[in-house]
């Protein structure tokens, strides 16, 4: 029997709303698409007010529905929670119910990797009790009001997704969440439209600390830029600090990391200087650190590490976030074989460099009627960089290992500044939209290509995936 999450009383409570009926909901949700029988349904504002869609949401099982005026078609005695403001409802439900349960709550943030380090770290802390993470990506206010007004009661472990695109955005959340332990991915070039420096990155991720509670564990990268001064910022919040990386400096250490084929392996020394073996299902380093990460957290925390591998050998990528496919793709009167890199739903300056490490380490040979298989990057524009824009998107032409890769094809209108500036054996071609990019890219390629795709999400670049699978 799925648990009651909250009722009439105890929402009424939360909220400082009135209902005239009592009822009882088992999740709570914003899209009528997205119901679940029993949920309580939140009519947002916008520019589609949720108020319009009530009896849409009661119709589709909705168990209640939270609002600040009667919905036309309804009345004062339908199961509504009357309240003064939805989305500021949903937040004291949010605070109440982080502040009655008794989880350890672990917060992750960073420019990348906080999707992957949560579902990683879902399978990890499944392994030592009830644990309930963020869904998606839902890591902004409402996302982590979400996460923390469905926490069942009996949850162990909580892991939430804490994300932003301005200046005390995280340090608000933070204080919501108060998270036990905090997990920072990564710092580094991203929605600096709206953070305006690398500084202020810094400065926003390590206010994650701002609301977590005493005698807590930080996991910092190091090998980043701006190490020495995350490392302060963080300390100065009086957490346990653990730094995890590659660098002989860090106190957890990634040593003898090995691509083979869509596999990494790697050695990982803890605090004690015990050596683990962990192998991931997944050509991308970056997602190593992550896994190191949750690691280190599990030996501070003092649990059984070999539980931890165990789960983390079982993850793999989520489509488009570094999936590998090989698939058969249709030519006139032919077809061919190429492996697929889907790394479509989203990018900045970072997570781009990282998925070009990817495609220049995956498959070092495969057998195909060419001598080698060529490697080609599809990238797409990456967005909310502001000032920095045309210098980010050109810089990606100073990769290091760009002579691993064949050919680059670029699309949308700031990727033409990369594109203008490749050698020109490196370009393959450019195209204004992903739409374009999908129907010519098709026809371009040969029989064992290793083919990348990556961009920000809004510019669909997951529409030529979706081609490739589907021709």
């Amino acid at each position: 029997m799925t648990e009651v999450l909250w009722n009439k009383l105890t929402a009424e409570a939360a909220t400082l709303g009135q209902s005239k009926s009592f009822w009882e909901v088992t999740g709570i949700s914003f899209d009528t698409r997205k119901i679940n029988k029993g949920d309580l349904f939140i009519a947002l504002p916008g520019k589609r007010d949720g108020h319009d869609f009530v009896k849409a949401a009661f119709d589709y099982g909705a168990a209640a529905a939270m609002v600040t005026k009667i919905p036309k078609g309804l009345n004062e005695n339908d199961n509504l929670l009357v309240v003064d403001d939805v989305m500021k409802a949903l937040v004291r439900m949010a605070k109440t119910a982080r502040n009655e349960s008794k989880a350890i709550f672990i917060g992750i943030t960073g420019t990348s990797g906080k999707t992957s380090t949560k579902d990683m770290g879902g399978l990890v802390f499944n392994r030592y009790g009830k644990t309930h993470l963020s869904e998606k990506s839902y890591n902004n206010i409402l996302g982590c009001s979400l996460t923390l007004a469905t926490i069942p009661k009996d949850t162990e472990y909580a892991l939430v997704e804490i994300g932003t695109n301005s200046l005390g955005e995280i340090e608000e959340l933070s204080h919501i969440v108060k998270p036990d332990h905090i997990i920072i991915t990564d710092v580094s070039i991203g929605h600096i439209e709206g953070l305006k420096s690398l500084d202020n990155i810094v400065e926003e991720k390590a206010s994650i600390c701002s609301g977590q509670k005493q005698k807590g564990t930080a996991i910092i990268p190091s090998g980043i830029e701006k190490f020495s001064q995350l490392k302060a910022k963080v300390e100065a919040f009086g957490p346990n600090l653990i730094s995890v990386g590659e660098d002989e400096v860090s106190d957890v250490r990634i040593s003898d990391t090995e691509v083979l084929n869509n596999a990494i392996t790697s050695k990982i020394l803890d605090l004690k200087q015990n050596l683990w073996n962990i192998s991931l299902k997944t050509a991308g380093k970056h997602y190593m650190k992550n896994a190191a990460a949750l690691l280190a957290l599990v030996f501070s925390l003092k649990l059984n590490p070999s539980k931890a591998i165990f789960a983390l050998e079982s993850w793999s990528p989520l489509a488009g976030r570094g999936q590998v496919l090989e698939i058969e793709v249709k030519h006139s009167n032919y077809k061919i074989s190429i492996y697929l890199i889907d790394e479509s739903y989203n990018a900045n300056p970072g997570s781009v460099k990282s998925s070009l490490e990817t495609l220049a380490s995956i498959y070092s040979y495969r057998k195909s009627k060419y001598k080698y298989n060529r490697r080609i990057a599809v990238l797409g524009d990456m967005l909310e960089l502001g000032f920095f824009e045309v210098e980010e998107h050109v810089n990606i032409s100073r990769f290091a290992r760009l002579d691993k890769i064949d050919k680059i094809y670029c699309v949308g209108s700031r990727m033409r500044k990369l594109y203008d500036v490749l050698p020109s054996l490196k370009q393959g071609f450019w195209t204004e939209t992903a739409e374009e990019m999908q129907h010519i890219l098709v026809n371009k390629l040969k029989d064992g290509d290793i083919v990348m795709i990556k961009g920000s999400f809004s510019i669909g670049m997951n529409t030529i995936v979706n081609k490739l699978k589907n021709t």
